[in-house]
């Protein structure tokens, strides 16, 4: 496949941004600046609230290399199952429900983020479909950069 590390880039700069955008719109009234900190979380725990810009631009950054991380581990397997790239919407959808529960059920919970109590059902909805326009949003990129034209 020509272009893999421009798809893995590409794909995981657009999934990344499809996923934040919808949870600054998800997790209103909270601010963009809370949720990249709750993000950075992660990574600085609990203090992560108090550092200000910079826990903001870590969490940004945290974000856009575990996009390109999922985005690079996409790829890989596209070149073992081209329907991947033939099917971008639904691969999509499926890779972004994938990535919601690996997320929730193993990187958070490793994670020095504070520990939170279980969401309400709409809002696991609104997770799932945020992580689903990750996915198609990842996809699609992806596809668009190593699909060969057909002649």
């Amino acid at each position: 496949m020509p272009n893999k590390p421009l798809a893995i880039v590409a794909a995981g700069l657009a999934g990344g941004a499809a996923d934040i955008l919808t949870a600054f719109v998800i997790y209103r009234p909270a601010t963009p600046d809370r949720i990249l900190q709750a993000v950075a979380a992660g990574l600085l725990g609990p203090a992560s609230f108090d550092q200000g810009m910079t826990s903001v631009a870590i969490g940004a950054v945290s974000h856009f290399v575990i996009s390109i991380l999922f985005a690079g581990l996409y790829v890989v397997g596209a070149g073992y199952a081209p329907v991947l790239l033939r099917k971008p919407v639904i691969s999509g959808l499926t890779f972004g429900v994938f990535v919601y529960g690996v997320m929730n059920a193993i990187v958070v919970p490793l994670s020095l983020a504070p520990e939170r109590p279980v969401p309400p059902d709409p809002m696991i909805g609104l997770g799932l479909m945020a992580h689903a326009f990750f996915g198609i949003a990842l996809a699609v990129a992806a596809a668009r950069i190593l699909r060969t034209p057909k002649i």
